[in-house]
């Protein structure tokens, strides 16, 4: 059976690790990865070795272990023109604050956002987007947006969308919001701020019958990668010409696997996807899905270049198993040098039917892999 010998397996100080909330590269400390858990962690890792000192021993354990107090859902590193200046990262977080986080004194910082009253957990923080060198956007469960001065720690505007935010991106121009109803809407970032509610300078019908999952951006900023719970990936050309739209625009399904039992394909959620960073590279896409599969695709000549072999474990609640079991993949994320890829699993079973031999409570770890991208 073909494994992922290549990619290794960080080391954490928790015998079981809890659910990924997310994980994040450094922009301006490049080979940092930061990772979040439903667990209230923030596990922070450094991953130069991977590709300086290939021949040494390579350090799998987090340099820096902080609790956080409430779930951190997602996070941002924040580029920075001034590259001796290393901006610190920020979380949101379920209790719908927006937090530096101070590695030095192993802490969090204040809350930067607005001040929110009740657990709902609707107003928990799902996604954070750089949208200027301060300037960050916040976007909560329950459609809320957040403008936020860094520097100054504070909130500037705020909105609420009508519709359910899943997913969030930007660009240089635009913020991209991925919204039930698989629709699409463009913001111009010049016009974001205090003085009115912004309005979209597009909104987009996307190819895809279920629920939005993903969107990202290529590096060139010409296209658009949306997936969805079925195992589709939608590519969008922000080209709004009728020629390109009609042209370009396409979609295509992937990880789906034929059962011989019921003679049907077996449709796995498409959780997490991502770009290569360089812009020679801009045509290169990564997915992953709940069918433990990492596959590789040139959206240019519409094709799949690679499916990487299946995530699998032999153990269950830390203990031996005798039957391999299938890794979910719930996040990737590639290092903005582009010669990195870190896959973090977690046990999605909650999401289907558990097999009847399995109590209530058991679940597998979660992992997360690095591996060296190859020219």
């Amino acid at each position: 059976m073909d494994s992922n010998s290549d990619f290794i397996d960080l080391t954490t100080t928790r015998k079981n690790l809890d659910l990924i909330s997310d994980i994040k590269f450094s922009k301006n400390n490049q080979y940092q990865l930061l990772i979040g858990t439903w667990g209230s962690n923030l596990l922070l890792y450094d991953c130069r070795s991977f590709t300086n000192y290939p021949h040494e021993p390579l350090p799998r354990d987090p340099i820096c272990e902080l609790n956080t107090i409430d779930t951190p859902l997602s996070i941002l590193y924040p580029g920075n023109n001034n590259t001796n200046s290393q901006a610190p990262p920020i979380v949101g977080l379920l209790d719908g604050s927006v937090r530096e986080v101070d590695f030095e004194n192993v802490k969090l910082g204040k809350n930067m956002g607005e001040s929110i009253e009740g657990e709902d957990v609707r107003n928990g923080i799902n996604h954070l987007c750089q949208v200027a060198n301060n300037s960050i956007i916040a976007s909560s469960f329950r459609g809320n947006l957040q403008l936020l001065d860094q520097r100054l720690q504070k909130p500037l505007a705020s909105w609420k969308n009508e519709r359910k935010i899943l997913t969030m991106t930007s660009t240089e121009k635009y913020l991209i919001l991925g919204l039930a109803g698989n629709i699409v809407e463009l913001y111009d970032l010049n016009k974001l701020g205090p003085s009115s509610k912004p309005m979209p300078v597009e909104t987009r019908e996307v190819g895809l019958k279920y629920q939005v999952t993903d969107i990202k951006a290529s590096p060139d900023q010409s296209a658009l990668a949306m997936s969805s719970i079925d195992g589709r990936v939608s590519i969008e050309y922000l080209d709004i010409s009728p020629e390109a739209q009609q042209e370009k625009n396409f979609v295509f399904k992937s990880h789906r696997h034929f059962d011989k039992e019921s003679g049907t394909d077996l449709v796995y959620p498409i959780n997490s996807m991502a770009f290569r960073k360089s812009v020679s590279r801009s045509n290169l896409l990564f997915t992953a899905g709940s069918d433990g599969y990492l596959c590789l695709w040139d959206i240019n000549k519409r094709k799949r270049l690679k499916q990487y072999p299946k995530f699998q474990t032999c153990e269950i609640d830390g203990l031996p198993s005798e039957e391999s079991t299938t890794e979910s993949i719930a996040k990737i994320d590639i290092s903005h040098t582009d010669d990195l890829i870190a896959v973090a699993t977690s046990d999605d079973n909650y999401k289907r039917r558990r097999r009847l031999s399995e109590s209530e409570n058991s679940r597998l770890p979660s992992r997360v892999y690095i591996r060296h991208l190859k020219d």
